[in-house]
């Protein structure tokens, strides 16, 4: 028997469809749109946000570790799978038996995919990824036409595309952006003979304000969730598309508690009542993802009102400042991140309260808590 908890996340798989088209509009017909669903989706759930993007035309999914490519297949997905951070040696035949699209970064992954490949009497599609500026995974462009050459000698594997990654492309105007472009325009040259030949270099930011390198496919991840690569500055009225965010968390009222003025509240009492208070208790903390950084700084939403999170969050609690709130009782609805009535809290505003980025926020909510799935208006 499975309980519910009180704390639930919910996803709204029409804002994910939304998205998916929205950016496929932008690119226009001739570039593909690959979903990334790496990380449980971004907290949004691997398997269901995957259906929701495929239910709106997706057919390119991108996974971290082959483990989440196979789950994807096993699920159902048709599509194309690629995997970003290749596997163990022991795992390669999944790629064969999965059909699933390794990207590879170095020539002992292409040894190994190749000899799998001649026990098989098969031949295997690669995209090959340049380290055009991240300082991370690929291949140095400077060395495309030896990985080139390289790759020629190795007659099961077969070439169909280049990837990289833009570092700054949350910023337009960042000064790397040309010079990344660049690298990867001398990486794709040794590589790009026929039609079908792919190149990929846009992620979100990219996709989003670099149209004139949006390539044959482009990455999207965050946009995909409703969220900006550049935070709040990338909301309209900026000129870019209405992105929704899919994901909410709530949770109920445990208690309301009176305090004294003067006394210290939670772990280390940290926050001192000024005045006589009423505080709602609140079954969230670190481990539901709601980050201890977040105390005495946090605001959640009770009877459609902000209410200030006061004292230390814990493991499983936290409380938050309900004096201005007379009518909350115990049993009510908090939302945690989402709308309430006209309020509304969203991941970049709790990414500021925390000093990081939606993608932490999303990341840790969606990862530790119930989810659920609805279709909105």
């Amino acid at each position: 028997m499975t309980l519910s908890s009180y704390n639930q996340v919910s996803i709204d798989e029409t804002a994910l469809a939304a998205n998916y088209r929205l950016l496929t509009s932008r690119v226009g017909e001739s570039v593909r749109v690959l979903a990334m669903v790496k990380s449980d989706a971004y907290g949004h759930g691997l398997v269901p946000a995957a259906r929701a993007f495929a239910r709106a035309g997706c057919r390119d999914f991108g996974v971290a570790e082959i483990g989440e490519g196979v789950e994807l297949r096993e699920s159902g997905c048709r599509g194309e799978i690629f995997i970003f951070l290749g596997c163990a040696a022991e795992q390669i035949d999944y790629y064969f038996s999965h059909r699933l699209t390794p990207v590879v970064f170095s020539r002992d992954d292409l040894n190994v995919l190749a000899e799998m490949a001649r026990r098989r009497g098969e031949k295997i599609g690669v995209y090959l990824k340049f380290d055009c500026g991240m300082a991370r995974l690929g291949f140095d462009p400077d060395m495309a036409a030896a990985v080139a050459r390289y790759c020629m000698e190795l007659p099961e594997i077969e070439v169909i595309g280049v990837i990289s990654h833009y570092p700054c492309a949350d910023d337009p105007a960042a000064s790397s952006n040309e010079a990344v472009a660049e690298a990867f325009a001398a990486a794709i040259e040794p590589f790009y003979r026929s039609p079908g030949f792919v190149r990929s270099l846009c992620n979100s930011g990219g996709t989003l304000y670099l149209p004139e390198t949006h390539g044959d496919l482009v990455r999207a991840g965050i946009a995909l969730y409703g969220y900006y690569p550049d935070g709040p500055s990338g909301r309209p009225p900026s000129g870019n598309p209405a992105l929704r965010p899919a994901l909410s968390f709530a949770t109920t009222i445990l208690q309301i508690n009176k305090v004294k003025a003067g006394r210290g509240i939670s772990y280390g009492h940290t926050y001192h009542a000024p005045h006589d208070m009423r505080l709602a208790v609140l079954p969230v903390g670190y481990s539901d993802g709601y980050l201890r950084c977040l105390s005495n700084r946090a605001e959640v939403l009770i009877g459609g009102r902000r209410a200030p999170v006061r004292g230390r969050i814990c493991m499983n609690l936290c409380m938050a400042d309900v004096t201005d709130i007379p009518t909350a009782r115990a049993g009510d609805e908090a939302v945690l991140l989402g709308r309430q009535q006209e309020q509304t809290i969203d991941a970049d505003e709790i990414a500021g309260w925390c000093e990081t980025i939606s993608y932490e926020i999303l990341c840790a909510l969606g990862n530790n808590n119930e989810r659920s799935y609805h279709q909105s208006p």
